[in-house]
């Protein structure tokens, strides 16, 4: 372990920083998607940052102009869980590899096809009762990001974000928490986190 001198403390509190910056960064981007929030979500990546979701590498916009417009359509609700992490910094630039688990509730199982492609679809729809196949219907997959970040005026953003699978699952979904009095998340800002957070600036 080095000497603790004023310039390693500096570079150690300048690095604890960094990471924190990142991992918030991960984190608007889940809250962006799963709040259908497009401002928030295009703030993440830097304008020629590259996104690759499993289709290829893309414009990080055109994924942004993509991707709201259609979980707006075939989804009810997602949520983004993100779990081990591993960062490494170097200078302005940096590296990452995230687990998340991604949850979709979509409106049924017809909507599959937009998410795993229509053969597979049918593979999984061939599985269930046609009755079942118009009601909500989850597509789950557990994954990593595989990131790198630029720091660019003195902020981070991505500049490329791929994913690679590990798992997914598919299966009729329990909505039976629409039926109850209960505080319901939304996809737009009545959520009431948003009212949270304005009062915390405030």
């Amino acid at each position: 372990m080095p000497p603790a001198t004023d310039d390693n403390i500096h570079a150690q509190l300048a690095a604890i920083a960094d990471r924190q910056q990142i991992s918030d960064l991960i984190l608007d981007y889940c809250r962006g998607v799963d709040r259908l929030d497009d401002p928030l979500l295009r703030s993440t990546y830097w304008p020629d940052a590259i996104d690759n979701h499993g289709g290829g590498d893309a414009n990080a916009m055109d994924f942004c102009d993509r991707v709201i417009p259609l979980l707006r359509e075939h989804a009810l609700s997602t949520m983004h869980l993100v779990a081990n992490s591993r960062l490494v910094l170097d200078g302005d630039q940096a590296s990452g590899e995230v687990y998340v688990v991604a949850y979709h509730v979509l409106k049924s199982a017809r909507s599959l096809d937009t998410f795993i492609g229509p053969e597979a679809a049918q593979t999984i729809r061939d599985g269930f009762p046609p009755a079942a196949l118009d009601a909500p219907f989850e597509y789950n997959a557990g994954a990593r990001y595989l990131d790198r970040f630029q720091r660019r005026g003195g902020e981070w953003r991505f500049a490329y974000r791929g994913l690679a699978f590990e798992w997914t699952q598919a299966r009729p979904a329990c909505v039976s928490l629409s039926l109850l009095n209960r505080t319901r998340g939304r996809r737009d800002p009545s959520d009431p986190s948003y009212a949270v957070f304005a009062a915390a600036r405030a």
